[in-house]
């Protein structure tokens, strides 16, 4: 529920700032772009970890608890990635090829 409120009002908030300009706004203050764009991100952070929890992979051994770990550290490394202003081509980039090598890594392992 609290997912889908957050999905809800970013959504809200980002038809209003590709409206507000249109309606005559003359111009929308530096800081409040700044906190919605922070906001679109959080949102996507959190359904993403949300999703990651519950990731299960039939190919890596011992997946129930190995699958989400390895996701995490994939995850992890696009959102640091994006964090610090990497494109989000980039950071899904760096993030699925992680995972890929870690799984590939993990299996060869066990």
């Amino acid at each position: 529920m609290t997912v889908a409120l957050a999905l809800a009002v970013v959504g809200v908030g980002s038809l209003l700032l590709r409206v507000l300009p249109l309606l005559g706004a003359a111009r929308i203050p530096d800081r409040l772009a700044l906190h919605a764009t922070r906001a679109g991100v959080s949102v996507l952070a959190a359904t993403t970890v949300r999703t990651v929890l519950l990731h299960g992979d039939a190919t890596v051994a011992g997946s129930p608890i190995t699958a989400p770990v390895l996701a995490t550290l994939a995850v992890g490394l696009g959102l640091w990635l994006a964090y610090r202003g990497r494109s989000v081509l980039l950071s899904s980039a760096a993030g699925l090829s992680s995972y890929v090598v870690l799984a590939a890594g993990f299996a060869a392992v066990t």
